[in-house]
């Protein structure tokens, strides 16, 4: 892929545009995590693993606060993110290596109350790390919501599933 054609989303910060980014960072951090996850359960049952005893017990979404889940949650990380996306910035200037090391801190941290939780945090987290390194030129209120409202989006999202899959 040329530079100019990977500019047209992971470095398209430009003003009137911060609603057209959130939307796509959305579907481009649900998506493939959701198939990380699905996969990484099918890689661990198929060596034998209980799976259950290394992802979160089912909970009746009706139990789940969903304040905390899709407004608190998410701007309480944005914040924790951007510290530790400044820290990892002292070490290099490189925005991918910065939002990998980002994404694999927030894995691991997530994995470390849920072990499976660490695929399709990963791979989210590395969105919202691009997209709050792409637009902090254009502002910190369009950085910081790049990387909140993607991530609102998705536990959004994450939240309907599981309310869906189990009213079936």
């Amino acid at each position: 892929m040329t530079e100019p054609a990977r500019r047209l989303w992971w470095f398209d910060a430009r003003r009137g545009r911060f609603f057209e980014y959130c939307l796509i960072a959305w579907h481009v951090a649900l998506l493939p995590s959701i198939a990380l996850v699905v996969i990484s359960h099918a890689v661990f049952s198929g060596a034998g693993i209980d799976v259950s005893v290394i992802q979160k017990p089912a909970r009746d979404v009706a139990e789940r606060n969903v304040w905390m889940t899709v407004l608190i949650a998410p701007i309480i990380e944005t914040l924790v993110l951007v510290m530790g996306v400044r820290l990892i910035g002292l070490l290099t200037r490189r925005r991918e290596v910065i939002a990998i090391a980002s994404a694999l801190a927030w894995g691991a941290v997530h994995a470390s109350f849920y072990p499976m939780w660490f695929f399709g945090t990963a791979w989210s987290f590395y969105v919202f790390s691009r997209g709050y390194l792409a637009w902090q030129p254009v502002s910190v209120k369009h950085a910081l919501g790049a990387a909140a409202v993607p991530h609102a989006l998705v536990n959004s999202s994450a939240l309907l599933l599981q309310f869906f899959a189990r009213h079936h």
